[in-house]
Protein backbone atom coordinates (compact mmCIF):
# COMPACT_ATOMS: atom_id res chain seq x y z
CA UNK A 1 0.00 0.00 0.00
CA UNK A 2 1.44 3.26 -0.97
CA UNK A 3 -0.43 6.35 0.74
CA UNK A 4 0.66 9.47 -1.04
CA UNK A 5 -2.53 11.85 -0.40
CA UNK A 6 -0.73 13.50 2.77
CA UNK A 7 2.73 13.87 2.38
CA UNK A 8 2.85 17.55 2.88
CA UNK A 9 0.25 17.35 5.38
CA UNK A 10 0.01 20.95 7.01
CA UNK A 11 -0.76 22.15 10.95
CA UNK A 12 -3.88 20.69 12.19
CA UNK A 13 -4.88 18.48 8.97
CA UNK A 14 -6.61 14.66 9.55
CA UNK A 15 -7.90 12.13 7.31
CA UNK A 16 -10.56 9.49 8.23
CA UNK A 17 -11.35 6.18 6.12
CA UNK A 18 -13.86 3.47 7.47
CA UNK A 19 -13.12 -0.32 5.65
CA UNK A 20 -12.04 0.38 2.13
CA UNK A 21 -10.10 -1.93 0.04
CA UNK A 22 -6.88 -2.29 -1.89
CA UNK A 23 -5.39 -4.25 -4.55
CA UNK A 24 -2.84 -4.81 -6.89
CA UNK A 25 -3.03 -1.39 -8.04
CA UNK A 26 -1.94 0.38 -4.83
CA UNK A 27 1.51 -0.72 -5.15
CA UNK A 28 1.48 -2.98 -1.83
CA UNK A 29 4.95 -4.27 -2.30
CA UNK A 30 6.17 -0.44 -2.40
CA UNK A 31 7.68 0.75 1.01
CA UNK A 32 7.78 4.75 2.22
CA UNK A 33 7.37 6.93 5.22
CA UNK A 34 4.71 9.25 6.21
CA UNK A 35 5.30 12.71 7.11
CA UNK A 36 2.30 12.18 9.80
CA UNK A 37 1.15 9.76 12.39
CA UNK A 38 -0.87 7.62 11.20
CA UNK A 39 -3.63 4.74 12.61
CA UNK A 40 -4.53 1.30 10.67
CA UNK A 41 -7.39 -1.36 11.87
CA UNK A 42 -7.13 -4.35 9.44
CA UNK A 43 -10.79 -5.85 9.46
CA UNK A 44 -9.20 -8.52 6.63
CA UNK A 45 -6.27 -9.70 4.57
CA UNK A 46 -3.39 -11.50 6.15
CA UNK A 47 0.53 -11.23 5.51
CA UNK A 48 3.61 -9.11 7.12
CA UNK A 49 3.45 -5.23 8.03
CA UNK A 50 7.28 -4.27 8.05
CA UNK A 51 7.74 -1.33 10.39
CA UNK A 52 11.15 -0.04 11.05
CA UNK A 53 12.72 -3.51 9.53
CA UNK A 54 10.64 -5.57 12.21
CA UNK A 55 7.56 -7.53 10.93
CA UNK A 56 4.51 -7.50 12.49
CA UNK A 57 1.53 -10.43 11.67
CA UNK A 58 -1.39 -8.58 10.14
CA UNK A 59 -4.78 -9.89 11.01
CA UNK A 60 -8.08 -9.27 11.76
CA UNK A 61 -8.47 -6.51 14.72
CA UNK A 62 -5.11 -5.60 14.37
CA UNK A 63 -4.61 -2.10 15.22
CA UNK A 64 -1.46 -0.25 14.14
CA UNK A 65 0.09 2.58 15.12
CA UNK A 66 3.05 4.24 13.21
CA UNK A 67 5.05 7.15 14.12
CA UNK A 68 6.17 10.36 11.29
CA UNK A 69 9.47 8.92 9.55
CA UNK A 70 8.98 5.63 10.32
CA UNK A 71 9.94 2.67 7.25
CA UNK A 72 6.60 1.00 6.97
CA UNK A 73 5.62 -1.59 3.81
CA UNK A 74 2.34 -3.92 3.76
CA UNK A 75 3.37 -7.08 2.61
CA UNK A 76 -0.43 -8.44 1.98
CA UNK A 77 -1.16 -11.97 0.96
CA UNK A 78 -3.19 -12.58 -2.44
CA UNK A 79 -2.77 -8.17 -2.43
CA UNK A 80 -5.72 -8.01 -1.22
CA UNK A 81 -6.58 -6.12 2.35
CA UNK A 82 -9.84 -4.57 3.96
CA UNK A 83 -8.91 -1.89 6.87
CA UNK A 84 -9.92 1.97 8.37
CA UNK A 85 -6.94 4.35 8.79
CA UNK A 86 -6.98 7.77 10.77
CA UNK A 87 -4.22 10.06 9.21
CA UNK A 88 -3.12 13.67 11.15
CA UNK A 89 -0.81 16.04 11.69
CA UNK A 90 1.88 16.30 14.37
CA UNK A 91 0.39 19.02 15.66
CA UNK A 92 -2.38 16.79 17.12
CA UNK A 93 -0.01 14.76 18.78
CA UNK A 94 2.08 17.14 20.92
CA UNK A 95 -0.30 17.92 23.93
CA UNK A 96 -0.58 14.40 24.07
CA UNK A 97 2.90 13.46 24.14
CA UNK A 98 3.77 16.48 27.06
CA UNK A 99 1.17 14.97 28.86
CA UNK A 100 2.02 11.13 28.93
CA UNK A 101 5.29 9.31 29.42
CA UNK A 102 4.07 6.11 28.18
CA UNK A 103 5.27 4.58 24.78
CA UNK A 104 2.05 3.81 21.98
CA UNK A 105 3.31 0.15 21.59
CA UNK A 106 3.24 -0.70 17.47
CA UNK A 107 0.11 -2.65 17.48
CA UNK A 108 -3.19 -4.04 19.71
CA UNK A 109 -5.20 -6.48 19.36
CA UNK A 110 -9.33 -5.89 19.85
CA UNK A 111 -9.98 -8.89 21.77
CA UNK A 112 -12.94 -7.59 23.79
CA UNK A 113 -16.37 -6.46 22.05
CA UNK A 114 -16.66 -3.30 24.38
CA UNK A 115 -13.08 -2.03 23.18
CA UNK A 116 -14.27 -3.03 19.45
CA UNK A 117 -17.30 -1.19 20.07
CA UNK A 118 -15.26 1.99 21.24
CA UNK A 119 -13.50 2.20 18.28
CA UNK A 120 -15.87 1.72 15.99
CA UNK A 121 -18.16 4.38 17.29
CA UNK A 122 -15.17 6.60 17.67
CA UNK A 123 -14.04 6.10 13.84
CA UNK A 124 -17.25 7.19 12.72
CA UNK A 125 -17.70 10.12 14.59
CA UNK A 126 -14.38 11.26 13.89
CA UNK A 127 -15.32 10.95 9.98
CA UNK A 128 -18.34 12.89 10.60
CA UNK A 129 -16.58 15.91 12.50
CA UNK A 130 -14.11 16.05 9.30
CA UNK A 131 -17.15 16.60 7.24
CA UNK A 132 -18.60 19.53 9.15
CA UNK A 133 -17.76 22.80 9.03
CA UNK A 134 -19.11 23.73 12.87
CA UNK A 135 -17.63 26.11 15.67
CA UNK A 136 -14.37 24.01 17.41
CA UNK A 137 -13.79 21.33 14.86
CA UNK A 138 -10.18 21.02 15.70
CA UNK A 139 -10.70 21.00 19.60
CA UNK A 140 -13.39 18.55 19.38
CA UNK A 141 -11.05 16.41 16.41
CA UNK A 142 -7.91 16.40 18.94
CA UNK A 143 -10.16 15.32 21.46
CA UNK A 144 -10.89 12.24 19.97
CA UNK A 145 -8.08 11.56 19.09
CA UNK A 146 -6.66 11.63 22.79
CA UNK A 147 -9.67 9.14 23.53
CA UNK A 148 -8.53 6.95 20.40
CA UNK A 149 -4.92 7.39 21.84
CA UNK A 150 -5.66 6.89 25.73
CA UNK A 151 -7.72 3.44 24.62
CA UNK A 152 -4.48 2.53 22.74
CA UNK A 153 -2.46 2.56 26.10
CA UNK A 154 -5.41 0.68 28.23
CA UNK A 155 -5.74 -2.38 26.14
CA UNK A 156 -2.00 -2.65 25.60
CA UNK A 157 -1.90 -2.02 29.62
CA UNK A 158 -4.02 -4.64 30.14
CA UNK A 159 -2.93 -7.04 27.67
CA UNK A 160 0.65 -6.72 28.55
CA UNK A 161 2.56 -9.82 29.44
CA UNK A 162 5.49 -8.57 31.26
CA UNK A 163 6.17 -6.35 34.01
CA UNK A 164 5.77 -2.87 34.12
CA UNK A 165 9.37 -0.82 33.50
CA UNK A 166 10.59 1.74 35.77
CA UNK A 167 9.56 4.84 35.27
CA UNK A 168 13.32 5.73 34.57
CA UNK A 169 13.84 3.27 31.91
CA UNK A 170 11.04 5.02 30.26
CA UNK A 171 12.54 8.23 30.98
CA UNK A 172 15.80 7.36 29.94
CA UNK A 173 14.23 5.57 26.53
CA UNK A 174 12.14 8.87 25.63
CA UNK A 175 15.53 11.01 26.17
CA UNK A 176 17.16 8.86 23.85
CA UNK A 177 14.62 9.57 21.15
CA UNK A 178 14.85 13.19 21.69
CA UNK A 179 18.76 13.68 21.79
CA UNK A 180 20.45 10.16 20.44
CA UNK A 181 21.68 12.87 16.91
CA UNK A 182 24.07 14.33 19.03
CA UNK A 183 24.19 12.60 22.41
CA UNK A 184 26.00 9.26 21.70
CA UNK A 185 27.39 8.15 25.43
CA UNK A 186 25.54 6.86 28.46
CA UNK A 187 27.11 9.78 30.61
CA UNK A 188 25.25 12.39 28.71
CA UNK A 189 21.92 10.84 29.97
CA UNK A 190 22.50 9.67 33.12
CA UNK A 191 23.73 13.08 33.70
CA UNK A 192 20.41 14.68 32.56
CA UNK A 193 18.52 12.24 34.62
CA UNK A 194 20.42 12.80 38.10
CA UNK A 195 21.73 9.19 38.16
CA UNK A 196 25.31 7.84 37.54
CA UNK A 197 25.95 5.36 34.72
CA UNK A 198 26.37 2.73 36.30
CA UNK A 199 22.92 2.36 38.08
CA UNK A 200 21.38 2.68 34.72
CA UNK A 201 23.52 0.01 33.28
CA UNK A 202 22.62 -2.02 36.43
CA UNK A 203 18.54 -1.16 35.16
CA UNK A 204 18.60 -1.60 32.28
CA UNK A 205 20.27 -5.33 32.54
CA UNK A 206 18.12 -6.27 35.06
CA UNK A 207 14.62 -5.05 33.39
CA UNK A 208 16.08 -5.11 29.52
CA UNK A 209 18.87 -7.78 29.86
CA UNK A 210 21.10 -5.53 27.87
CA UNK A 211 23.71 -2.47 28.48
CA UNK A 212 22.62 0.89 28.73
CA UNK A 213 24.62 1.88 26.02
CA UNK A 214 22.81 -0.74 23.74
CA UNK A 215 19.66 1.54 23.73
CA UNK A 216 21.80 4.43 22.61
CA UNK A 217 23.41 2.48 19.81
CA UNK A 218 20.32 0.10 18.77
CA UNK A 219 18.42 3.59 18.06
CA UNK A 220 21.41 5.17 16.16
CA UNK A 221 21.50 2.03 13.67
CA UNK A 222 17.81 1.94 13.48
CA UNK A 223 18.11 6.26 11.92
CA UNK A 224 21.22 5.00 9.64
CA UNK A 225 18.73 2.32 8.04
CA UNK A 226 16.01 4.60 7.84
CA UNK A 227 18.68 7.10 6.10
CA UNK A 228 20.17 4.67 4.34
CA UNK A 229 16.73 3.71 2.43
CA UNK A 230 16.90 7.45 1.46
CA UNK A 231 18.73 7.43 -2.07
CA UNK A 232 18.71 11.02 -2.19
CA UNK A 233 20.69 10.72 0.89
CA UNK A 234 24.66 10.02 0.08
CA UNK A 235 26.72 8.17 3.12
CA UNK A 236 28.52 10.85 4.23
CA UNK A 237 25.21 13.03 4.21
CA UNK A 238 24.25 10.59 6.62
CA UNK A 239 27.13 10.06 8.66
CA UNK A 240 27.47 14.11 9.60
CA UNK A 241 23.67 14.52 9.98
CA UNK A 242 24.01 11.67 13.03
CA UNK A 243 26.74 13.14 15.08
CA UNK A 244 29.71 11.28 13.32
CA UNK A 245 32.89 12.88 12.61
CA UNK A 246 34.74 10.24 10.51
CA UNK A 247 33.15 8.47 7.83
CA UNK A 248 35.39 5.27 8.40
CA UNK A 249 34.24 5.31 12.16
CA UNK A 250 30.74 6.01 10.76
CA UNK A 251 30.97 2.90 8.76
CA UNK A 252 33.04 0.98 11.19
CA UNK A 253 30.45 1.46 13.83
CA UNK A 254 27.54 0.34 11.64
CA UNK A 255 29.64 -2.75 10.52
CA UNK A 256 30.15 -3.55 14.25
CA UNK A 257 26.58 -3.58 14.96
CA UNK A 258 24.72 -4.95 12.02
CA UNK A 259 27.59 -7.53 10.26
CA UNK A 260 27.89 -5.04 7.28
CA UNK A 261 28.77 -1.96 5.66
CA UNK A 262 26.74 1.12 4.79
CA UNK A 263 26.49 0.74 1.43
CA UNK A 264 26.16 -2.87 1.33
CA UNK A 265 23.02 -2.61 3.46
CA UNK A 266 21.73 -0.01 0.81
CA UNK A 267 22.73 -2.26 -1.88
CA UNK A 268 20.77 -5.66 -0.10
CA UNK A 269 17.43 -3.10 1.06
CA UNK A 270 17.10 -1.52 -2.28
CA UNK A 271 15.09 -4.68 -3.83
CA UNK A 272 12.72 -4.62 -0.70
CA UNK A 273 12.31 -1.20 0.75
CA UNK A 274 11.74 0.54 -3.07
Amino acid sequence: MKLTCLNSIKSMEIEVKIKFDDDEKTEVSQSHRHAFYAVFWIHEGSGKHYIDFCDYEIKKDRIFFLRPEQVHLLDVENQKINYSSILFSEDFFLLFEKNNDKEIPVFIDLICNDDYLFFSNLWQQLLSETKNDKPFKINILQGEIYMLLYRFLRIADCNKTTPQLPDIIEKYQKLINLNYRKKHFVSDYAQMLGVNSNYLNVLTQKHLNCKASDLISNRIVLEIKRKLIDTTLTVSEICYMLGFDEISYFSRYFKRLTGERPIIFRNRMKKMYK
